[in-house]
């Protein structure tokens, strides 16, 4: 009964309701300097929620952002912004709205889900580290990589895949930022304890975001990347994430083809050692310029050591230690150094 939504309420069989809090401390210790920076980001305040009538879905999500606010070397704000009802923040913040859409189960065990609306994208591992640089570089993350578009899922007892008509993000502009193209996604499980997959995404714009990464030219783009992942479980307490993908911008700029081969990676290991308390263990990699004779070809390594208890129903603790090596071009701008990152999450 406990594990009912807000702990003893009994939905009908058609509704879905999830609300979330999630905060998160983070304290970075930048390379060279004995001056932390401190972050208080109240990462979600979402309540979601799907009704399914027959064969229809409609399922949504809608959440709060507060507004930055900084005092010296430390800072107050929301998570979610990239995912906004409206095109920027406000001074009393945004709606956050990171999922909405229509669909319709199809085939006669429903095994097809045909969608269209505000879609998680279709690509690589879905995990909630969404700093890792796999979810960041290829915008592909649940925090705010969501793409309006249109999808068909596949479901099925050893395989399961989904493919995306991406029509651009509508919660940011101009619309020349905005990517098209498609996504797609396949997996599948030789075991129960074993599941390996594919991805590949395609998209263009007609201006290359500067802002992530500033080694682009402010000109149309075309982005690529391609992935293999694996999820695997040896022992019972034991879970393994591995994922490697293969990036390529490419820009036509003063009638010059610039063409950037990337690459990123992870590998990670989750171990059970009690019920409910875990431990975490990551690394990752990456370097958007391979085999380029330029300062841009360098690779940021990155290290994660964690540990997560669920120590009530609908409540659980985390806290992280991650150590990244000088920042490699193409990724979001961040500091080289020692982060900890401690996070609490309630939901209903």
């Amino acid at each position: 009964k406990l594990g009912n939504f807000a702990w003893s309420v009994d939905l009908p069989e058609q509704l879905l309701l999830q609300t979330d809090f999630r905060n998160l401390f983070l304290t970075i210790f930048p390379n060279g300097s004995s001056n932390p920076q401190l972050q208080d980001v109240v990462m979600q305040l979402d309540q979601s929620a799907q009704l399914k009538i027959g064969r229809f879905r409609v399922n949504g999500s809608i959440g709060y952002a507060p507004p930055l606010e900084t005092s010296g070397n430390f800072s107050f704000t929301g998570g979610g912004y990239g995912a906004t009802l409206t095109d920027a923040p406000s001074p009393d913040g945004a709606v956050i709205a990171r999922q909405y859409w229509l669909g319709v189960d199809i085939g006669k065990d429903e095994e097809f889900l045909l969608r269209a609306g505000r879609i998680n994208v279709p690509y690589g591992l879905r995990v909630v580290e969404h700093p890792f640089f796999v979810r960041q570089v290829t915008r592909t993350d649940i925090d705010k990589g969501q793409e309006h578009g249109v999808s068909l899922a596949y479901s099925g007892e050893k395989a399961r895949g989904e493919v995306m008509a991406i029509l651009g993000n509508f919660a940011i502009g101009p619309d020349a930022f905005r990517e098209r193209g498609g996504s797609g996604y396949f997996e599948w499980m030789p075991t129960n304890k074993v599941a390996v997959g594919a991805s590949a995404m395609i998209t263009h714009a007609d201006l290359a975001r500067t802002d992530y990464d500033a080694t682009l030219a402010a000109a149309p783009i075309w982005r690529q990347a391609y992935a293999v992942h694996a999820r695997v479980s040896p022992a019972k307490a034991l879970v393994l994430l591995a994922e490697v993908d293969f990036l390529l911008n490419s820009q036509l700029v003063s009638n010059v083809a610039q063409n950037h081969w990337g690459s990123t990676g992870m590998v990670q290991a989750d171990l059970q050692v009690y019920q409910g308390i875990h431990v975490l263990a990551a690394g990752e990699y990456y370097n958007g310029h391979l085999g380029e004779n330029s300062t841009d070809n360098s690779t940021t390594a990155s290290a994660w050591l964690g540990a997560w208890w669920f120590f009530a129903p609908h409540l659980d603790f985390r806290v992280d230690g991650v150590y990244t090596s000088g920042f490699a071009p193409g990724l979001p701008p961040a500091s080289a150094g020692t982060a900890i990152l401690a996070q609490i999450h309630g939901y209903l």
